[in-house]
């Protein structure tokens, strides 16, 4: 786990940047750019966002892998924040719901710690190896469903999903049809912040990124989820399952 300075220093840095964009007027929350064949949409609060957070946690010396800083995507991650300084930037410009301040601190490539203001709510998560998981400060815990058709899962399509490839479109449908309920947020960050208070129970989504996943990912593991995929920091786009540890069984076959 981090020293007591560096939980502090990311407390700060991500409820600071957090209450920037909550600042922001609607003439500063416009589309900037799009990539990945217009499917996905860059901010001008997104660069903001990132010059800010990046600036808040220099005092800690670390290296910053920053979804806004092309460059950072492939620095060595022995220890290293990985931040993604809008997650859900869609909801922000559109007013559709949740989007997130997203902060990791990571160990070996792995998230160890994640710190998440919600900017829709103000809501703050954190927790991780060592520091049991707290919404506002206080304690939230995964579900303890067992059922699959008891249980909700959080998913998405994010931009750099293969919608032509329908073996793998096929496969995706059948895992959601195995759930009672499917949920979408357009926010990998906040679905798994839904997973680890134990509003839902298992969070699923392919194609996905490291930095939009590691902060939270750290605090359903500190809420008493499990990963059930290997994950590893870089900028290859990867398939996620987190799952309360209730549903572990059932979810083994499914998982492989």
């Amino acid at each position: 786990m981090a020293d007591a300075g560096l939980v502090q220093l990311a407390q700060r840095a991500v409820r600071s940047t957090g209450e920037l964009l909550r600042s922001l007027p609607a003439a500063e929350r416009g589309l900037a750019a799009t990539e990945l064949g217009g499917r996905e949409f860059k901010l001008t609060a997104d660069r903001r966002a990132h010059e800010y957070l990046t600036e808040m946690l220099r005092p800690s010396g670390l290296p910053v892998l920053s979804e806004e800083d092309a460059a950072s995507h492939f620095i060595d991650l022995h220890e290293a924040w990985v931040i993604d300084p809008l997650d859900g930037s869609f909801n922000f410009i559109r007013n559709l719901g949740h989007s997130m301040v997203s902060c990791s601190y990571v160990v070996k490539g792995q998230p160890s710690l994640g710190f998440l203001f919600d900017v829709l709510t103000g809501d703050f998560y954190m927790g991780g190896d060592g520091l049991p998981s707290t919404k506002n400060g206080e304690p939230i815990r995964c579900s303890t469903t067992t059922s699959l058709m008891s249980a909700v899962v959080c998913t998405g399509f994010p931009a750099r999903f293969n919608f032509g490839a329908p073996e793998a479109t096929a496969e995706y449908l059948a895992f959601m049809s195995c759930f009672g309920k499917v949920r979408m947020f357009g926010s990998a960050a906040y679905s798994l912040c839904v997973v680890a208070a134990g509003a839902a129970d298992v969070y699923m989504e392919r194609a996905i990124m490291f930095w939009d996943v590691a902060a939270a990912v750290a605090v359903a593991k500190g809420a008493g989820a499990r990963l059930l995929t290997p994950i590893a920091g870089g900028a290859a786009p990867l398939s996620v399952v987190v799952a309360a540890d209730s549903l572990q069984p059932a979810l083994r076959e499914l998982v492989g």
